[in-house]
């Protein structure tokens, strides 16, 4: 009777432990340089730091151009099909923008599934 309690208590508790809610772990990274003068490199890096693969990621950069009030409407440069980082597996991306301006670029990276914000970093150049 206690072996049988203790195996159903054991089984509800490895039930319990639903590791897709566990949120990725993931070292991002963006850069934006001027290659030129009228050119702009941004690249952007996700590396998955887990030793298991990650739930489907939606990356996104958006370009910003600068303005004499300020930054303009940002525009999308950068945006794959959502994709899964298996064990340690990194990814890079990369575009070049033709513009006379500063660029202020950032990188949103999202759980693809439920749409959790995972990471937002902005970089800029002039």
């Amino acid at each position: 009777m206690k072996r049988a309690i203790l195996l159903v208590t054991a089984i509800a508790l490895l039930a319990g432990c639903d590791r897709s809610k566990i949120a990725p772990r993931l070292d991002t990274a963006i850069e934006v340089q001027r290659t030129g003068p009228t050119a702009v490199s941004i690249k952007a890096h996700v590396k998955n730091l887990h030793n298991r693969g990650t739930v489907p990621l939606d990356v996104e950069v958006t370009a910003e151009p600068k303005q004499a009030s300020g930054w303009g409407s940002p525009v999308r440069v950068i945006h794959p099909a959502p994709f899964v980082l298996n064990d340690r597996e990194s990814r890079d991306l990369t575009t070049t923008l033709v513009t006379t301006t500063g660029v202020r670029a950032t990188l949103i990276v999202k759980e693809a599934e439920r749409g959790w914000l995972v990471v937002k970093k902005t970089a800029s150049a002039d």
